[in-house]
């Protein structure tokens, strides 16, 4: 089938008001005053006892710190422009709040609604709620404040003038207690950790303390000075202070002798734990780039190495160091190494970069594409650990530095470097690994947070794996029925048993960030599919989201991850010994040998620079991702040259290749399994969601992306939106489609890249989005897929809406996508550019030219671009 060009639309016209957003609101019941009264002042009054009690445990601490608590305020619903009650009163500091979600109704609290027939109001008393939590720094002048206000409150006195707000606070407040030991240690990886390296027998253990920002220099620095004060008495040492103020970021790097850590473990009265300049304590090292190896390699099929590279690179690995030398990377890679790890880097070791830049570079090695035209930038971020003493080794971030920091610097290096920018020309940022002690729960990470930022600040495109989990799974099948292979019983209890295990298959760090393309695995590869471990076998008799994938919603419940590409399969084997008499245990295998995506991997003998294995993994996903971008870029720049191509330049090249990317994504085959495997009367009414989480906006069919077909057309719109203004974009209908009753689908996807507000529990300050053209409508057609509100919460609106009802129009016909801007999180100020692509596609029975008839009508549109001769 021929391959035609895209299309591009003129500029948008002068800009309309935008449209209005509808969401549903949440009705609850709240306790009367004298019920929260009961209630709550227990608690206030068990706060002040606290506060005066560290009043008078630092009287003798000679470093003049001022006795305080970071207050939680927890709600049921939201307080209004809480913030701005919060600053008339003296000594309190707001520190932020965070979404809370699903959380379980009880006596006091609970959903109300209309009734719409029997039973509707009791069941929805059983639905989930939605709350806040803020997060306040009080002194004691604040808190007597504070006390008189509820006071005043709950007796029925009128609040001070301002203080309103307060008012409702009170009323919607499930709890109020203060930031201790359960905050800074229980809730976060960092004590398995501890446990593990105190087994090992570390003597002197890292981490990282994260204090809470203060916009205070000041005060933040004296925050700082208190930490390195009590680490010092503990017997340890700070060896980074990280500030990064555009994400209210601020982070010491210290390591702790064993026996303060097993002191912080075992005991809340470490004034350690204690420090209310703490925010939290987390494990280092942590963020891992993981591929099983062994001694099953093999030697490359061969293909060729295709035409050398040319040009700049557009795409950057950050990732371990790869194997330069070896036959599918030489002269392909353009490696900075600044900090000269390569010296102590054993080449033996050198397996995830080498693997991610073969897939980079070459995708699937057994499928024998070609090697992309461009070189591949490569930063090393990620390396063995000299103190660990495993084989073979993971390579990791190192311990000594803070990942946030090293990132950072790693990108600003790019842009910046302090002998001129190291790869000026790169759009694209391919993130494989991520931080196991850092597991997504409701508030982004500090690494997910500057992904955001910097991807506004250069306008990056970061494609980041969402993280996999190889853990045993536990299936409701006979011993006999595994051994046997039944299928697809098999496939079906360990679709339900993974989609059942949510709490442990969260996204890890950075992948809930707002700003990147989080990317899942497909089960599937290039291989013959022949399962070479006679242990082994196939989970799954078609192509589905692979068992091992990290699982969404993402921050504030938007889609995560958002697009899938092939991750190589999975091989499964009895878990021997761990199979219970409620089910048969299964452990997911990740061999050297096929099925799998086959990679270059370091050689077993010195100067083997041929040798390839098979990997798979989210890891493996993401590299196909970054190159499909690379393919897309080289599109772009030649859409540059077709009528209408200076639209191009109006956007920047990273938001283009996010949509287009994106655009490609489709559930397939694989919606419907989920559907008929995983539907029930529990979650029928939000199905579309429960599935969103496991598949997000689908696999990306990379076969399709850059052209159309005769019944398939793309086109491409763009633009800047201020705050409040919105474009409306026309694409013309083609008149050879009016009255036939034949299947169409109609695709569209909008991305842009966001500032952030970091003050602002919205994080994103720009909320862009269209409303889908309805069945009434043109061309006729209702949506499927993804979960509609889902997609408006992040920076990717992608939609697929399909019909075969016959829709009647004139020529001359216009299709309108209306793209609106709005603020989401405080103020906005900055223009916000956009990408638009739309396509239309028909059944090719039915032999509707369409590509032509839609080019045809926007040809005369358009102006030719000038020749750069």
């Amino acid at each position: 089938m021929d391959r035609l060009p895209l299309l591009v639309l003129p500029p948008p016209a002068q800009p309309v008001k935008r449209g209005r957003k509808f969401g549903g609101s949440e009705s609850h019941a709240i306790p009367s005053k004298a019920r929260q009264a009961e209630r709550l002042s227990p608690a206030f009054t068990a706060l002040t006892a606290a506060l005066a009690a560290r009043a008078a445990e630092l009287r003798t601490d000679t470093s003049g710190v001022v006795p305080e608590e970071v207050l939680v305020l927890e709600t049921v619903g939201a307080v209004e422009d809480f913030v701005a009650a919060v600053r008339p009163l003296k000594g309190l500091e707001w520190l932020g709040e965070v979404e809370e979600r699903d959380i379980p109704p009880d006596e006091h609290f609970f959903r109300t609604k209309k009734s719409k027939g029997p039973g509707a109001e009791a069941e929805a008393k059983k639905g989930l709620l939605t709350g806040r939590v803020y997060l306040a720094l009080a002194n004691q002048q604040a808190l007597e404040q504070l006390l008189s206000m509820w006071s005043r409150w709950k007796d029925g006195q009128p609040l001070p003038r301002g203080f309103a707000q307060w008012g409702d606070m009170f009323g919607r407040l499930r709890d109020v207690r203060r930031w201790d030991v359960r905050d800074r240690l229980l809730e976060s990886a960092v004590l398995d950790d501890w446990e593990l390296r105190l087994e090992a027998g570390e003597e002197e253990v890292p981490c990282e303390i994260e204090l809470w920002f203060r916009r205070d220099t000041g005060k933040l620095e004296a925050a700082a000075r208190r930490v390195r004060s009590l680490v010092a008495e503990a017997g340890g040492r700070v060896l980074r202070h990280t500030t990064v103020p555009q994400i209210a970021y601020s982070g010491l790097l210290a390591r702790l002798p064993a026996r303060a850590v097993e002191n912080l473990r075992t005991s809340p009265d470490t004034q350690l734990v204690k420090c209310e300049q703490i925010r939290f304590f987390q494990a280092v090292g942590q963020a891992l780039a993981v591929i099983p190896t062994g001694k099953e390699s093999e030697p490359d099929p061969g293909g060729g190495v295709g035409a050398p590279p040319r040009g700049e690179p557009v795409a950057a690995l950050l990732d371990g160091l790869p194997l330069e030398g070896h036959e599918r990377l030489a002269r392909r890679l353009r490696v900075d190494d600044p900090e000269t790890w390569s010296e102590a880097y054993p080449v033996s070791e050198r397996v995830h970069g080498t693997a991610m830049a073969s897939l980079i570079l070459h995708g699937d090695l057994g499928a024998g594409e070609a090697p992309l035209a461009r070189p591949l930038y490569v930063r090393p971020i990620l390396r063995p650990d000299p103190e660990d003493f495993r084989t073979p080794r993971p390579e990791a971030a190192p311990q000594d530095r803070l990942v946030v920091d090293l990132v950072h610097e790693a990108v600003r290096r790019m842009f910046e470097g302090p002998e001129g920018p190291a790869a000026p020309e790169v759009r694209i940022v391919n993130l494989s690994f991520g931080d196991l002690s850092r597991p997504f729960d409701s508030a982004l990470s500090p690494l997910a947070r500057l992904l955001d930022w910097l991807a506004w600040k250069y306008q990056l495109l970061f494609l980041v794996s969402a993280g996999n989990h190889f853990q045993d799974v536990q299936l409701d099948l006979t011993r006999k029925a595994v051994d046997s292979r039944e299928q697809p019983a098999i496939q079906n209890e360990l679709l339900r048993a993974v989609a059942a295990d949510v709490r442990n298959r969260r996204l890890l760090s950075p992948a809930e960030a707002i700003n990147v393309l989080s990317v899942g695995s497909m089960h599937r590869d290039a291989s013959d599919g022949v399962v070479r471990v006679s242990s082994c076998f196939d989970p799954y008799v078609t192509g589905l989201p692979s068992p091992f994938n990290a699982q969404g919603m993402g921050f504030r419940r938007g889609i995560k991850p958002d697009v899938f590409l092939p991750g190589g399969r999975v091989v499964v084997s009895e878990a021997l010994g761990r199979t219970s008499p409620q089910g048969t245990r299964i452990e997911l295998r990740g061999t050297r040998l096929t099925p799998g995506q086959l990679t270059a991997v370091p050689g077993k003998k010195p100067g083997e620079l041929g040798r390839v294995a098979a990997s798979r993994g989210t890891s493996n996903a993401t590299a196909l991702a970054t190159r499909a971008a690379v393919q897309l870029y080289d599109v772009l720049e030649e859409l540059r040259e077709q009528p209408g191509g200076g639209l191009i330049d109006q956007v920047p090249t990273a938001v283009w290749l996010k949509a287009l990317l994106a655009h490609g994504a489709d559930w397939g085959d694989s919606g419907d399994v989920l559907d008929r495997v995983l539907r029930s009367p529990e979650n029928s009414r939000r199905f579309r969601e429960y599935a969103t989480r496991l598949i997000g906006y689908g696999e990306v069919a990379t076969d399709r992306l850059g052209a159309c077909t005769e019944h398939r057309v793309t086109v491409l719109g763009g633009g800047k939106l201020a705050v409040d203004q919105a474009h409306e974009h026309l694409i013309p209908m083609p008149p050879g489609l009016s009255g036939k009753a034949i299947w169409r689908r109609l695709t569209v996807t909008l991305a842009w890249l966001t500032p952030v507000n970091p003050f602002h529990q919205g994080w994103r300050s720009a909320s862009l989005w269209f409303t889908p053209p309805s069945k009434t409508t043109v061309p006729n057609v209702k949506l499927q897929q993804a979960d509609s509100k889902a997609c408006e919460r992040g920076t990717l609106q992608h939609e697929v809406l399909e019909g075969e009802k016959a829709s009647a129009f004139t020529d001359g016909t216009d299709l309108k996508i209306q793209v609106n801007c709005r603020a989401d999180a405080g103020s906005l100020d900055e223009e916000i550019p956009y990408a638009l692509v739309v396509s239309l596609e028909v059944a090719e029975k039915g032999a509707v030219p369409i590509y032509q008839e839609v080019r045809q009508r926007i040809l005369p549109r358009v102006r030719v671009r000038p020749s750069s001769a």
